[in-house]
């Protein structure tokens, strides 16, 4: 069986675990934090009982909440349940429950399945990124906390993305508070990696913005390497570096008395005064820091910082097609669900297109449109979340040879200038190219 195959049948198997009331049960008694579940929840036999609601919660959607419950109704074959229904059940499924789905789900990839690596290293790219919400009042209060750029209408949320890019998977995901550092986000989602993402002595790529002290500090205390850019005037020995023309060199680094200060602070008194790091140019304009002693470029001129880019364009993915910003609710819990309900989405999606990508027989360098991919998914989510097809006797082969269709041509060190925007926009996501939604 394929590497790929595995993937989505462990996605798939740990799904149908979740989408069960008893594992429902066991999350609530093991995480008192959550409250407790009302007695008589889920008992009764309703026309939507607890499992065909959680498929729902992963369904892909974007469109009025009515309109959905329509269309998975007629997918699963049974009658339909109206807005206020679900909106009231869905209260029972804590948010935290769907995030410890995506982390099962990455316990059991990376314990079970074949992992693609470079030099021994898993690699992850981080990267942070803002979220328009609901403009209510009680989400204004809650999500622009400690906000220091000014008041601000617009409801906004701070979000980081942690990707395998070998592997095409997102381990971690966040959405909190706007005034929270992307910095602390980052820290803590890889504070918390599952112990069989360790084992593969994983390391982080970052861009210049978390060049930081305490985030290296964080990342030699887990003993996470890291390919992070530097900034400008971040430390005397990187400027001399920069300025000498050098292609590499090890140094080390010398935090400024407060800072040293404030790391003892964050993380007690056996922190490190110094840093030994190696600065490698990458290229006339990029500079980077690492703990690794490999060379970072390939023969063919590749290096892996660059790999950082595929997480940016994620997050593009997650706004544009998954539609991240279009929310089923007004509540905390309801924007959490549907947040990390997509970080699970997007991994099934990953997994599809993977074992379709296998299908193809021809030589030529093409990719699976993922766009089209997440339509086809939602026509058919059942069988792709669960293996399980409720109404036709349609086969899985079938859905992926459909998704092998739909393939774009790879066009290798293609360039194109990069488009800034001035300022946030109040609305959704501002696209920057032609497209047509799949959902």
């Amino acid at each position: 069986m394929s590497a790929s195959c595995t993937i989505l049948n462990t996605i798939q198997a740990q799904i149908v675990k979740y989408g069960t009331f008893e594992n429902l049960k066991d999350f609530y008694n093991s995480h008192p934090e959550v409250g407790q579940l009302p007695a008589g929840t889920f008992i009764r036999n309703r026309q939507m009982p607890f499992t065909d609601l959680f498929n729902f919660l992963l369904y892909p959607r974007s469109k009025s909440t009515d309109i959905e419950l329509l269309e998975y109704s007629h997918l699963i074959g049974k009658p339909n349940v109206n807005k206020s229904d679900f909106s009231h059940r869905r209260r029972y499924v804590p948010a935290a429950y769907l995030k410890a789905l995506n982390s099962s789900i990455m316990t059991s990839v990376y314990r079970k399945c074949r992992i693609s690596t470079w030099n021994g290293h898993l690699i992850l790219a981080g990267d942070g990124t803002t979220y328009s919400l609901p403009n209510t009042l009680a989400i204004k209060l809650k999500y622009l906390q400690g906000r220091k750029t000014g008041r601000g209408e617009q409801a906004l949320a701070r979000g980081v993305v942690l990707k395998d890019v070998l592997n095409d998977l997102v381990p971690a995901s966040d959405m909190e508070c706007y005034g929270r550092d992307e910095i602390e986000l980052l820290s803590d989602e890889l504070e918390n990696l599952p112990k069989e993402i360790m084992q593969y002595s994983p390391v982080v790529i970052l861009d210049r913005k978390f060049c930081a002290y305490t985030l290296i500090a964080k990342l030699i205390h887990l003993g996470i390497g890291f390919v992070i850019r530097v900034k400008s005037r971040f430390n005397a020995a990187v400027d001399d570096f920069i300025g000498s023309g050098k292609n590499e060199e090890t140094v080390d680094l010398h935090p400024a008395s407060t800072t040293v200060k404030k790391l003892k602070r964050i993380y007690g008194k056996g922190v490190l005064s110094s840093f030994r790091v190696r600065l490698v140019r990458m290229s006339s304009g990029v500079v980077v820091l690492t703990s690794l002693c490999d060379s970072l470029s390939s023969e063919t001129g590749e290096d892996i910082y660059h790999d950082r880019w595929d997480d940016e364009t994620t997050i593009g993915f997650f706004k544009n097609c998954l539609q991240v910003e279009i929310f089923s609710g007004i509540s905390d819990n309801a924007l959490q669900q549907d947040f990390h309900a997509k970080t699970i989405l997007y991994n099934v999606l990953s997994a599809l297109c993977q074992q379709a990508a296998m299908m193809r027989h021809d030589d030529v360098d093409r990719r699976i449109n993922r766009n089209v991919a997440l339509g086809i998914l939602k026509l058919n989510a059942i069988l792709a979340l669960t293996g399980k097809d409720r109404v036709n006797n349609t086969i899985l082969s079938f859905v992926l040879n459909e998704i092998a269709r739909f393939t774009t041509l790879v066009k290798r060190h293609r360039s194109n200038p990069r488009l800034f925007r001035k300022m946030k926009h109040s609305g959704k996501y501002i696209t920057l190219y032609n497209y047509r939604r799949a959902i």
